[in-house]
């Protein structure tokens, strides 16, 4: 019985940690959306770069808070005794750097399993809104690079060569 209890456990901790990601991802998305507008006008690049880390940082703090919720847990479960050392464990297994300096008791080794697996799935998930923030920033800022470049009308200096054009 105990090795289902683990599975649906860990089956559990992937569920909240996934809903916690989408609800962060929103977020960040909807912030994006909302604002980006107003940023992408802005003559001062250093305010660009300020909303950037404000929305990593709502990133940042998702994850946090999805590593949190499974410290939690393991504790609650009483696989690791104090708090400190399920956090660390939790966000060690969380990005699957698992260093093994602490390991869950026999009864519980298949949650690192599903910790593993929600940090690779939130991590992909995260991957995907840097990717389209960047991409739309990218498009927007440089949007004017891509237009084709019109003649100057009769009369008008030419810019490359400072050459004026003549009417017929």
């Amino acid at each position: 019985m105990r090795s289902l209890e683990e599975v649906l456990l860990g089956i559990s901790m992937i569920l909240a940690s996934v809903l916690i990601h989408s609800i962060g991802m929103y977020l960040v998305m909807h912030r994006f959306e909302l604002h980006w507008p107003r940023y992408l006008s802005e003559r001062k690049e250093w305010r660009r770069q300020m909303y950037f880390l404000l929305l990593v940082s709502m990133i940042l703090a998702t994850h946090l808070l999805e590593i949190l919720t499974i410290a939690s847990t393991v504790k609650a479960v009483h696989a690791i005794q104090d708090f400190r050392t399920a956090f660390y464990f939790a966000g060690e297994t969380y990005t699957t750097l698992g260093y093994g300096d602490v390991l869950l008791p026999a009864g519980w080794r298949q949650l690192a399993l599903f910790i593993a697996m929600s940090g690779l799935l939130t991590f992909g998930w995260t991957t995907g809104v840097l990717v389209s923030i960047v991409g739309k920033t990218y498009d927007a800022q440089f949007s004017h690079l891509r237009q084709p470049r019109q003649a100057p009308a009769p009369g008008q200096a030419n810019e490359r060569s400072g050459r004026t054009t003549q009417t017929e």
